[in-house]
């Protein structure tokens, strides 16, 4: 209860900087301060994407897998409400008009496969998250990725708080869950991709 705990409380704050502020500074720093306040607890994923990675890597069992998604979902459709209620709008993840589907799935995918192989290299073993820097790493890496892909794919490299921003804006009559597959599948898709990498490096 307490992983889940940790998966849903972080994964709650996190979607809330996101849709609230919109500062990949801020949602790279806030990031970065809920893994060193969760990691040794659950791991500090807060994204199904390292989730699955972590499963697949074989660093979590199946049964703490789906603990993981589960917190994480409940996590950032509460966060996604608090975003709702609190600036009276509904945070939408779409992409740029002027990105086709091809730029899409590929900025989705790669920096999701980047942001996932650095948080396995920065949190596998759990030796490595002895080192001071390790959680400032990963929310810089982040906070790169973030700063890049945002402009082109909008809010994404997180199924579960897309998936959040995406269900509170199909309840306010928005359209942007003509998205979500994308936004689901490629960055589990760069997780798994990075997956493979991380074993094959170690």
């Amino acid at each position: 209860m307490l992983k889940f705990s940790a998966e849903l409380f972080g994964t709650l704050f996190l979607t809330i900087a996101v849709g609230l502020s919109g500062n990949p500074v801020a949602a790279g720093l806030i990031l970065a301060a809920l893994i060193y306040l969760f990691s040794d607890i659950s791991g500090s994923h807060f994204n199904p994407a390292i989730s699955l990675a972590a499963w697949v890597s074989g660093k979590i069992s199946l049964d703490q897998l789906l603990f993981h998604l589960a917190a994480q979902l409940t996590g950032a459709v509460f966060g996604a409400f608090l975003v709702w209620q609190i600036s009276g709008i509904t945070h939408v993840a779409s992409p740029s008009p002027s990105t086709g589907t091809y730029e899409f799935i590929v900025v989705e995918f790669l920096f999701s496969f980047l942001f996932v192989l650095i948080f396995l290299f920065m949190v596998y073993p759990a030796e490595k998250r002895r080192n001071p820097v390790f959680g400032l790493m990963i929310g810089l890496t982040f906070y790169g990725s973030y700063i890049i892909a945002e402009p082109i794919s909008g809010t994404g490299l997180n199924p579960a708080f897309t998936s959040a921003f995406v269900f509170t804006d199909f309840l306010n009559n928005g359209f942007s869950y003509y998205y979500l597959p994308i936004y689901i599948l490629a960055p589990l898709l760069g997780g798994l991709a990075a997956s493979y990498l991380y074993k094959k490096l170690l």
